[in-house]
């Protein structure tokens, strides 16, 4: 398993092409946004070896200790946002406005 960070685009489904055999990801605005807050302390150590290549389904990743924080802020709107804090300070290394695709005023 891998411990870090990882916060994918919007993507509903992976197109294959028979023909040449690779995957290419279909972003799509109604799909879920999948993230991984796997970078809380463990004694095996941070996967360095994490982050390169990335895939182009990630929108962000990142193998640093961290956590993170969803603010809900009304029927709407969410903000999400994850905290690099390995170094001590609390500083933001990724973030994200989530909207409710289901509410109509």
């Amino acid at each position: 398993h891998v411990h870090a960070y990882e916060r994918s685009y919007r993507v509903s489904n992976v197109a294959y092409n028979i023909v040449n055999g690779k995957c290419i990801p279909v972003l799509n605005d109604s799909a879920p946004v999948y993230i991984t807050v796997g970078d809380g302390g463990n004694i095996e150590g941070l996967a360095g070896n994490f982050t390169e290549p990335q895939p182009l389904y990630s929108a962000y990743r990142e193998a640093s200790f961290g956590h993170a924080i969803l603010e809900i802020k009304n029927r709407t709107h969410a903000y999400y946002y994850w905290h690099r804090n390995d170094d001590g300070n609390l500083v933001v290394g990724d973030s994200y406005w989530l909207l409710n695709q289901y509410w109509h005023a």
